[in-house]
């Protein structure tokens, strides 16, 4: 929320440098973002007024410039052709500074001193809408009677300082500057000066002479007011309403519609104006839309809603998308004879709704958005009123049309200041929280102990006694609340998947991998790339109806497309010994076509290439992230796999029989497909059973007292053996003093004969009792190598 100092000004009385306000603001529990002082790239530029003016006697196209500054007249000399004697123009002073970097120093001109330069709407950084005249080619010519001397960022509006407030989603009245002016007048301890609503309107005359107005959807708008006004004189608004829209970042446009938009930042209730002529029948009707029904925004763009939107209408169609943008028809324009006002309550999850569904937010649906006041509609339609007989726009026209569906009594919260104690840790006194709660306008009755609170609609977030305490707290000063010790017991607390994607995702970075973040999207051309057959689940998607194109047009079955993509990119870019990962949904539809929303599973992708990665050390993480999480059981590699591997380097991870990933080195033909321009080895899990199969159980084993004894065998098996299977086995057969078994190596070779490889373990023997001999192992080595020639017609290699 941009709030002007000069505009907040208007509703307290201080004269606090804008930085001490500040923190004043933050200290009761009002985030401040920035504090941006308009115009502090304009130095010492001033109006001038050109009192004599002459051509240069060497130079037909240069004129001599006398101006007074106010202190004195300057010689100015100047190639401009649109400046005359009387003019008021701004002069950058010697020594000045402008928006565009430039500095200004003495100087002379074909023989002619220049003590200065006048300066055009350009080099003062200005656009048409921010001063009239700021886009004409040669000098900006100032309107109105400025005298001469006046600082420059007054003439132009910027000679304010903004602060700019974080607006929590709790506090919707802060969205606004009485809001704002409201939480400073506590923070300071002084009055605030709420201006008064009161107009005069014509008694004879009466709006529904003009309009009447039917609610048809009361649950999505529980208020809405209207009144007219005749006789308008359409014109600009006076410079100080100009000068503080602009401020806060709103550009003006005309008296009418800048009094709304004032009333809007003034109060933090949208209005709206319509051109009485233009509403069709003379009726104006709040429904829900048609499906399908259609209306060009005063954006210029058609939009087409659904029966969840609500709409303003006329007997003819709709004017205006309720709480978010009028519609072209109903704009004031210069010829506009009567108006009517609007100001509505709108339902905030409507709203919200409706502006991400047409992808339209303004300064209207941010606010409804968050919710707006009941109570405050009645006084910001008649602010706005007010407003307009001040400026003299036009005449209110008797009587007001007000259609209320919800209860407007005030909410009472009764606590006890023992319990307020209780919550903050504090020992106050019941006078002591009454006066904090009275500073922010929550005006409280005091009996001995207890308090009750009464809540002006205007605040709709507290809603009990912890709301009260914050309140309390934060005027109070929470610099002033003791610190006590922390007492709580330890509590098993039950697993959270968050918590477990969170120890994995640490693992990985830890080992060299990088998080990406990728669409959930994806395209008939990325499964092809794959190599997956038209038969293939993965292939089985849920199509998008209004996609943004064919590569985007169905929802992801799988991670490893888009890891590919990211892998390319990077070796493209001649990144070297690239390792990516990433934790996402897909999304698996039950059946085709959709009958029910389809189930949307956590998976991970990992994705590595260079001179550390291969098919081994890819397993070896992945089985260390099956060991970090404690899952039962352990894992089991076996051969398979998707066609998107190589034929000959690829393998399923079995949790028993369920299967929860596979890992590979990437087939050459989809590495080319993707444009990779070496090997790429991939492995993608499903972390939901991963989540399901991990354990919550961690077991210590004292470091251990005796020394192990290793043996390593090198055997020869048919090529399509599988080595975790003989690892299971070795294991299986190895007695009771195995530890451990590592497969080491891997060689094919002629000499080996056809159809076979060579399989190297390293296999530890250790007991916890003793140290090991030779002799003690002897029989469990030649368990373990008839069995594998038994089971797998294995051959000791020598």
């Amino acid at each position: 929320m941009l709030v002007p100092y000069r505009w907040l000004k208007d509703y307290i009385e201080t004269d606090l440098p804008v930085k001490e306000l500040a923190e004043k603001m933050v200290a009761t529990g009002n985030g401040v973002e920035a504090i941006t002082e308009l115009g502090a790239d304009i130095k010492n530029v001033v109006v001038g007024k050109i009192v004599k003016l002459e051509k240069h006697p060497d130079a037909d196209k240069l004129q001599i410039c006398q101006i007074d500054v106010g202190t004195e007249t300057l010689q100015i000399v100047t190639g401009a052709d649109n400046v005359f004697e009387g003019a008021l123009v701004p002069v950058a002073l010697c020594g000045s500074e402008l928006p565009n970097g430039m500095k200004i120093k003495k100087g002379k001109l074909r023989g002619v001193e220049s003590y200065g330069m006048l300066c055009s709407g350009e080099e003062l950084c200005l656009k048409e809408s921010d001063y009239p005249g700021a886009e004409v080619y040669g000098i900006l010519i100032l309107s109105g009677d400025w005298a001469p001397g006046t600082d420059i960022r007054k003439v132009i509006m910027k000679d304010d300082t903004v602060i700019e407030f974080e607006i929590g989603a709790n506090r919707p009245d802060c969205l606004s500057v009485l809001g704002i002016a409201r939480e400073a007048a506590a923070a300071l301890d002084i009055p605030i000066k709420i201006p008064d609503a009161a107009y005069s309107e014509d008694k004879n005359d009466d709006i529904h002479n003009y309009v009447d107005v039917e609610v048809t959807d009361t649950d999505l708008c529980p208020r809405y007011m209207a009144k007219a006004v005749k006789n308008v004189k359409i014109g600009p608004s006076p410079d100080w309403m100009q000068a503080r829209l602009r401020a806060a970042g709103i550009r003006p446009i005309s008296n009418i519609v800048d009094i709304t938009n004032f009333v809007m930042l003034e109060t933090g209730q949208p209005m709206h104006a319509y051109d009485d002529k233009d509403i069709r029948g003379r009726k104006i009707i709040v429904r829900r839309a048609e499906d399908g029904e259609t209306m060009k925004t005063l954006d210029g763009k058609e939009r087409e809603f659904t029966s969840s939107m609500l709409l303003i209408a006329d007997a003819e169609g709709p004017t205006g998308i309720a709480g978010v943008m009028g519609g072209e028809n109903s704009e004031i324009k210069e010829d506009t004879k009567t108006v009517i006002y609007e100001a509505a309550k709108f339902m905030y999850g409507n709203i919200r709704q409706t502006s991400r569904g047409l992808g339209l937010a303004t300064e209207a649906s941010m606010r409804f958005s968050k919710g707006v006041d009941t109570a405050n509609v009645e006084y910001a339609i008649n602010r706005c009123c007010q407003l307009t007989e001040m400026l003299g726009a036009g005449e209110i026209v008797g009587g007001t049309i007000d259609i209320l569906s919800e209860d407007l009594s005030e909410k009472e919260i009764v606590v006890k200041a023992q319990d307020i104690n209780g919550i903050l840790g504090t020992n106050l006194s019941a006078m002591e929280m009454k006066r904090c709660l009275d500073r922010v306008f929550l005006k409280t009755e005091l009996d001995a102990t207890e308090l009750r609170v009464h809540i002006p609609h205007i605040r709709g977030d507290i809603d009990g006694k912890a709301d009260i305490a914050e309140e309390v707290a934060r005027i109070y000063g929470y610099d002033n609340i003791p610190e006590n010790e922390v007492q709580g017991r330890i509590m098993a607390v039950k697993r959270d998947m968050e918590v477990f994607t969170d120890l994995v995702r640490h693992y990985i970075t830890g080992n060299g991998f990088f998080e990406c973040i990728t669409y959930s999207f994806t395209g008939k051309a990325d499964w092809d790339k794959l190599l997956l057959p038209e038969d293939s689940f993965l292939r089985r998607a849920v199509k998008i109806r209004n996609p943004l194109g064919d590569d985007t047009a169905y929802m992801r079955t799988t991670l490893i497309a888009d890891a590919l993509k990211v892998m390319a990119t990077n070796l493209k870019h001649k990144n070297k010994n690239v390792k990516i990962f990433e934790i996402d949904k897909v999304y698996l539809p039950k059946e085709l076509p959709l009958t029910e929303l389809p189930e949307e599973r956590k998976k991970m992708v990992l994705a590595m290439s260079g001179d550390d990665a291969d098919f081994y050390r890819l397993k070896e993480i992945v089985e260390n992230i099956f060991e970090i999480c404690r899952v039962e059981g352990g894992i089991d590699v076996v051969a398979g796999g998707e066609p998107y591997f190589h034929p000959g380097r690829k393998a399923l991870m079995m949790l028993g029989d369920k299967l929860v990933g596979q890992l590979g080195e990437i087939h050459p033909d989809v590495q080319e497909n993707f444009g990779i321009p070496e090997k790429v080895y991939v492995a993608q899990m499903d972390m939901e059973s991963l989540f399901e199969a991990s354990g919550t159980k961690i077991r210590f084993a004292p470091l251990p007292k005796y020394p192990a004894i290793e043996r390593d065998i090198a055997i020869t098996v048919d090529k399509d053996a599988e080595a975790g299977t003989i690892r299971k086995a070795i294991l299986k057969n190895g007695g009771k003093y195995i530890e451990n078994v590592e497969l080491f190596d891997v060689y094919e070779g002629e000499q080996l004969g056809k159809g076979k490889k060579s399989l190297a373990y390293a296999l530890t023997f250790r007991s916890a009792t003793g140290t090991l001999t030779d002799e003690n192992i002897a029989k469990d080595m030649k368990r373990i190598l008839a069995n594998l020639e038994t089971d797998f017609g294995a051959a000791l290699r020598s």
